[in-house]
């Protein structure tokens, strides 16, 4: 439940920041039920899962420096990423290495 839970919050801290209606750290924490220590946590693991996220001082807002979008789905269907026939024009599919912001990139010592 706790990660459901978190999922949710993830996804309304994005729908947030794309509409660039966050406020400062002390506000937006408290539109999301937070201490502002732990949204500054949030902040910083969003980060870490790849979102380009940045502070504008003068509009006193959060944003996205980067289009993009979050994933929709936790688990994906075979395929649904990229065919064998998209691999295959990318290169060979044993050159793929697990990423943890991309699922998946070109293998850098293989």
């Amino acid at each position: 439940m706790a990660l459901l839970k978190h999922i949710k919050r993830l996804k309304y801290i994005d729908y947030i920041i794309k509409r660039k209606a966050t406020g400062d750290l002390e506000h937006f924490a408290e539109k999301n039920g937070l201490s502002k220590r732990a949204m500054t946590d949030v902040l910083s693991e969003m980060k870490e899962l790849g979102f380009p996220i940045k502070y504008d001082r003068s509009r006193n807002t959060y944003y996205y420096d980067e289009a993009g979008e979050m994933v929709k789905n936790l688990f994906i269907k075979d395929g649904q990423i990229l065919s064998k026939e998209q691999i295959s024009k990318i290169g060979l599919a044993e050159n793929l290495c697990f990423s943890e912001v991309t699922i998946f990139e070109v293998c850098e010592n293989i």
